[in-house]
């Protein structure tokens, strides 16, 4: 009778297991695992490996996950590119080594070009397409490939549409002008373009692109200092307090390479008003320093005006001094930065004299 006993008791006990709350967790789980390995067995080879279906031989291949698919295409481009940096840079690197090697130290603005180079952005990819896409449950993931015999071609061909493009600028005959300057100016451009170019097609293509040569943007950055310094331009400002204008617009006309003249003769002059204003705060806590600048890029043979463009800003401190100090050094940071770049925008649109 205690046998008995004793078997009902692990039966009633086994009955209270399998009706508990822990056991119905554990067979949820157990079959939230069976779906999942249901999901996970239809699952693509490049979720976790290299795919099978485009070998390296002949495709490149990056993928991305996220939450939405067309996150998840971005994600797998962002991948690709960050692929195509990492080899850059590291060829780069390799390069930097060999010409520091050679001549003891490389330039900041080269080394600047050099880094600029190697970051690949998303949206320069060229030949870059989603082939393959798969939902989890969960995720999105996307396969991003690459035909590295196919966008060969696609970089060759920009690559020497790039280098029509330079010869074409660079034949201008005008010389001592704007519009000579400006030229060389958007063949610099051309010329960066083509340095990305080749290096994104050496990863790919390394026997293509050491065939390919093309000029580099220091040889044509060195053809438009000299053009420019050929052009005088005579800068005249109006209302001017303490020079504060004209010396910022003097460091702008030498940043670009012009020869400053004091002759109001010159074919060029670069024309500005200026207008400044000082008050005390209407809490009377501070003063605040007013400026604004409007000029003007003016060609004789023309009587007419090439470029236009105009800042303001302004700058508070307790006293009139340090508000006026602090005003100028604003004035030459949004002429080194708002009108340059303004200026830069112009010279790449082409000048039309």
């Amino acid at each position: 009778m205690p046998k008995v006993n004793s078997f009902l008791a692990v039966i009633l006990a086994a009955a209270v297991f399998f009706e508990s709350p822990m056991f119905a967790a554990k067979k949820d789980k157990k079959a939230a695992e069976k779906a999942a390995t249901r999901v996970f067995a239809d699952e693509p080879d490049w979720l976790y490996a290299k795919p099978s279906a485009y070998p390296d031989s002949r495709y490149m291949t990056a993928s991305g996950s996220a939450n939405s698919q067309d996150s998840a295409d971005n994600d797998a481009f962002i991948n690709f590119a960050a692929i195509f940096s990492q080899i850059i840079s590291s060829n780069e690197n390799a390069n930097r080594k060999m010409a520091q090697g050679k001549e003891g130290q490389v330039s900041k603005e080269a080394s600047w070009e050099q880094n600029a180079n190697f970051r690949v952005d998303s949206s320069e990819l060229i030949g870059v397409e989603i082939k393959a896409r798969f939902f989890d449950g969960v995720k999105w993931h996307s396969l991003a490939v690459m035909d590295k015999e196919e966008a060969s071609k696609l970089y060759k061909a920009a690559f020497d549409a790039n280098n029509k493009e330079i010869e074409r600028l660079e034949s201008y005959t005008k010389n001592n002008t704007i519009d000579r300057f400006a030229n060389l100016f958007i063949a610099q451009d051309k010329a960066v373009q083509n340095k990305k170019l080749l290096d994104r097609l050496f990863v790919i293509n390394s026997g293509l692109a050491k065939s390919l040569s093309s000029k580099s943007p220091q040889e044509i950055r060195a053809q438009r200092i000299e053009v420019a310094k050929k052009i005088p331009v005579y800068l005249s400002v109006k209302g001017d307090k303490d020079s504060m204008a004209y010396s910022a617009l003097c460091q702008l006309l030498n940043d670009f390479g012009f020869r400053l003249s004091k002759s109001s003769g010159e074919r060029y002059s670069l024309a500005a008003d200026f207008s400044f204003d000082q008050k005390l705060s209407k809490d009377k806590e501070s003063w605040q320093t007013f400026f604004a600048i409007t000029c003007s890029l003016n060609d004789s043979s023309t009587s007419g005006s090439l470029w236009s463009e105009s800042i303001k800003g302004r700058a508070a401190s307790f006293s009139p001094d340090d508000s006026l100090d602090r005003a100028k050094r604003a004035l030459e940071k949004k002429v080194d930065s708002d009108l340059a770049l303004s200026f830069a925008h112009f010279l790449r649109g082409g000048v039309k004299e």
